[in-house]
């Protein structure tokens, strides 16, 4: 291109906006170098690099340009009580963005006092983080670490914006993005108020259950004696209760119910037990998913929180609830519990694929191994537990281990355990009132939570967590998959806003003029 003719096109854009002229020189060249490349790659090279320079220099005028436009406050009056009266030009302050470095100038307003720091009340009409780092580039940081590792963070950053972050601080990126997480949890998502009535008597389902983390000495849970001061039963090699490096992250999830389609028919325990190939069962879908986790505390605070989103989402209690459990006794007291102080009917239905489990550890007693047998006899079982013969089924096992005693004490322990399970879970295993009612019978959605919340981030090869960044982590992967992330980012914002800046005002207005 002609010199002339760029002198001319900067020429035109400075009479637009000053100081615009040499961006759009600089954008008309680049053009023409990526008309010069050959290949596509080529020319993508050249617009991605010389392109987020141009946009730097845009962000930068648009900065300068509100730096040359900021009025001189007669007097700026801290949240200390101290009246700051001189103001000084020519500060500024370094800001990392996606696009690249950018200066920041404001003045700075000052007292005599001493003790009293500087403020800089365009640092808060701004909203400048308290480090460097801008909040998009925050923003882009922290879902890079969700995903994966944060060495992975640090190539997708460092690939996507040019700015490279070190790991480092990627985890303190991080655990800076969840400060407002439990809080934003605890409220709840909104409800809306123009929701169809049939979807507000949707039934709603309740889930828990736990998946280990493994983390670092210090944040391990405390035992009556740590695995390290146990006595060691071998020099190479940790035995058996000498190991606990993991912590339980427990898991909760709330979803609506939909019911299956009103034009096909409801699930049968045949078409669950003997399915046809190629045929699609229409069996409930869960809708509407809410998840939270938590590494810190107990499963009963577990508990109490997917409670409290069950009474947001349904507060005139018209809704049926249904609590989904695995089995485990001291989960279904916990749920008694809740339900109990609340005032809330709630069904409690097993996982069917634990009691499959179960029948299949007590086939395995009953037949030799690799017997095509095996799968025919707990087909019958399951389809007689599904059609609420729970104690035909307990019956029949008893009888066949005491006609055909099992061989070695492995299958009479699990014979022992699929008897007392059935027993113990026969008030939960009520499938033909759940089938007939399009209810779920499975825990498929908790179990899910816990490896794509957990164990997908958490269980990455070598991974040792402290308890903070392991919470934090957390935290934004329920939120993430909850479908709360841009409401909670929004949020975390305006929280940071009062802490960085309007908390160290006495005088909201005097950031408004």
């Amino acid at each position: 291109m002609e010199e002339y003719g760029l002198d001319g096109l900067a020429a035109s854009a400075d009479a637009v906006l000053a100081g615009l002229g040499p961006l759009v020189a600089r954008l008309a060249e680049l053009a023409v170098a990526a008309c010069q490349a050959v290949t596509l790659a080529g020319m993508e090279s050249v617009v991605t690099e010389g392109g987020r320079e141009v946009l730097r220099g845009v962000l930068q005028l648009s900065l300068d340009r509100q730096a040359d436009a900021e009025p001189r406050l007669a007097q700026v009056t801290g949240a200390d009580g101290v009246c700051r009266t001189r103001a000084e030009r020519g500060h500024s302050r370094l800001a990392v963005t996606v696009v690249g470095k950018v200066r920041v100038r404001r003045i700075a307003y000052r007292s005599a006092v001493a003790g009293a720091g500087s403020l800089f009340p365009r640092d808060a009409v701004l909203n400048l983080p308290p480090d460097e780092y801008s909040w998009q580039l925050r923003r882009l940081a922290e879902m890079c670490s969700r995903a994966g590792s944060y060495g992975q963070a640090r190539e997708l950053v460092l690939a996507a914006t040019g700015v490279s972050i070190g790991k480092r601080q990627l985890e303190q990126i991080t655990a800076r993005a969840a400060a407002d997480a439990e809080r934003f949890c605890q409220q709840g998502r909104p409800e809306q108020e123009d929701r169809p009535e049939q979807e507000e008597l949707l039934p709603l389902a309740l889930s828990a259950d736990g998946k280990g983390v493994a983390m670092r000495p210090e944040a391990r849970r405390r035992r009556s004696k740590a695995p390290d001061q146990r006595t060691r039963n071998f020099q190479k090699r940790r035995g058996t209760g000498e190991k606990g490096h993991k912590r339980m992250a427990e898991t909760g999830a709330v979803f609506d119910v939909e019911p299956p389609d009103p034009g096909g028919r409801l699930r049968t325990p045949e078409q669950i037990m003997r399915p046809e190939p190629g045929s699609s069962a229409n069996g409930p879908r869960a809708v509407n998913r809410w998840y939270t986790t938590d590494i810190t505390a107990g499963r009963d605070v577990t508990i109490s929180k997917i409670f409290d989103e069950a009474s947001r989402r349904d507060p005139a209690r018209r809704r049926t609830w249904i609590a989904l459990v695995d089995g485990d006794i001291h989960q279904i007291t916990l749920i008694q519990d809740q339900a109990a102080a609340r005032g809330i009917p709630v069904i409690i239905l097993a996982d069917f694929i634990h009691v499959l489990e179960y029948l299949w550890k007590a086939a395995w007693c009953f037949h030799p191994p690799r017997d095509p047998a095996i799968e025919d006899w707990v087909t019958e079982q399951g389809l007689d537990i599904l059609h609420g013969r729970v104690s035909d089924v307990i019956t029949r096992i008893g009888q066949l281990a005491e006609d055909h005693p099992p061989q070695g004490s492995e299958h009479a322990r699990n014979i022992r355990k699929t008897l007392h399970y059935l027993q113990a879970k026969q008030p939960y295993l009520d499938y033909p009132a759940a089938l007939a009612n399009g209810w779920p019978i499975a825990t498929g959605v908790i179990e899910g939570a816990c490896r794509h919340l957990v164990q997908d981030r958490m269980g990455i090869t070598g991974a040792r967590w402290s308890l903070p960044g392991a919470q934090a982590m957390l935290w934004m992967r329920a939120i993430n998959a909850s479908g709360d992330l841009d409401a909670y980012w929004n949020y975390h914002i305006q929280q940071e806003h009062h802490r960085n800046h309007l908390s160290r005002y006495n005088d909201s207005h005097t950031l408004a003029a």
